[in-house]
């Protein structure tokens, strides 16, 4: 019994294989979009009948059957039924393309401000808790205790070997802050 092929089980792995194929969206192109509008659509269908009629009347003509149009309401139909209504479609679809697109660079100049905005507001945001840093680290700090290769620190103590020379790590006079009391 085991080499018995079980088909429920066989069709309910292939459905549900095919259930999740369907979830996969699918994106209309912009020339889609504007195609479809309403405005746009009705002009390009009457003028593909008008198009096909005549086609189709001059089919039978050269078949030696009688013309349904005459010749002037023929060029008639063609420029107002058809030459018409194709040109504003193909006009509507040539602005709706554009407008697309400049919307599109529009959008995407405003994702690039949008990423600089907030690139911007970290750094602001990083050089102020740098500056907090400093602050509680300074208030925090002992004003005794001076480190020689800070500038800052090293511009108020300055010694001397006698030629006017400053000499790294001597200190010529005790340096001690005018609010600390005697250390001895």
């Amino acid at each position: 019994m085991s080499r018995v092929l079980d088909f429920r089980d066989l069709r309910e792995r292939i459905l549900a294989g095919e259930e999740e194929d369907d979830l996969e969206p699918v994106e209309e192109t912009s020339f889609q979009k504007e195609a479809q509008e309403g405005t746009t659509l009705i002009p390009l269908c009457l003028s593909a009948g008008v198009f096909s009629a005549i086609a189709v009347d001059a089919y039978q003509t050269a078949q030696g059957k009688v013309s349904m149009f005459g010749e002037s309401t023929k060029r008639i139909a063609l420029i107002v039924g058809g030459v018409l209504p194709l040109g504003f479609a193909l006009g509507r679809l040539n602005r709706g393309l554009n407008a697309q697109d400049e919307n599109k660079r529009y959008e995407r100049l405003l994702d690039e401000a949008d990423t600089k905005i907030e690139e911007l507001e970290e750094e602001a945001q990083e050089a102020e808790e740098e500056a907090e840093e400093e602050k509680q680290a300074e208030s925090t700090s002992n004003g005794y205790q001076i480190d020689y290769l800070s500038e800052n620190d090293s511009s108020h103590h300055v010694p001397s070997l006698g030629f006017g020379l400053s000499a790294f790590g001597q200190e010529g006079v005790i340096f001690r802050p005018p609010e600390q009391a005697s250390l001895w």
